[in-house]
């Protein structure tokens, strides 16, 4: 009850959601984040409402930890971390909701503590955000010039390439001594 409760405040947040359900009213769809699985039903008005226990579901959707993280930061998935099952089409319809929806926290919030207070916290944690990407980018750089220049774990680009270049140059040495060998074994 909770999930579909969830769910669907965050539908009414999002109308042209219940739009795109509306056409698969009646139809079920089983989430999957394991182990955690509940059965939807949904309704005329494009909402979900919890279907009756041991209800066989029309559509799955089967999400990884990482896709569910994924999702809830607004990134995109990677399809390879979403199992879809049974009716496709249903499937992938409540997958590209579920994926689309965005969450209005500055209004949710500002029914708890008003609008000025929410509006500076969410400002707040977007720069908290923002700075705590910059700083794991930088950390990140610190890393591989350290794996680069320091300890060498990491190989550049152009390393590579002339390394790769060096193994051709190799192997066409080497094909060439060959032929040359034989010219002088044939002519023994």
């Amino acid at each position: 009850m909770l999930a579909a409760g969830t769910l669907n405040h965050l539908l009414r947040q999002n109308p042209w959601a219940t739009e795109r359900l509306r056409p698969f009213a009646g139809r079920t769809v089983e989430l999957a984040l394991n182990p955690v699985k509940v059965c939807f039903v949904i309704e005329e008005i494009g909402e979900f409402s919890p279907a009756i226990p041991d209800t066989v579901a029309d559509a799955g959707i089967t999400l990884t930890p990482l896709a569910a993280l994924s999702l809830m930061a607004r990134h995109e998935v990677d399809a390879s971390q979403i199992r879809l099952a049974g009716d496709v089409e249903l499937a992938t319809e409540v997958a590209k909701v579920l994926q689309l929806l965005q969450w209005e926290y500055e209004e949710d919030l500002s029914k708890l503590i008003g609008d000025i207070p929410a509006h500076e916290l969410v400002r707040y944690g977007r720069r908290a955000l923002a700075e705590g990407r910059r700083q794991t980018l930088s950390l990140a750089g610190m890393f591989a010039e350290y794996w680069l220049e320091e300890r060498p774990l990491i190989a550049r680009k152009r390393d590579l390439e002339r390394f790769a270049m060096e193994v051709d140059r190799l192997r066409d040495d080497a094909e060439r001594l060959a032929k040359n060998i034989k010219k002088l074994e044939k002519s023994f």
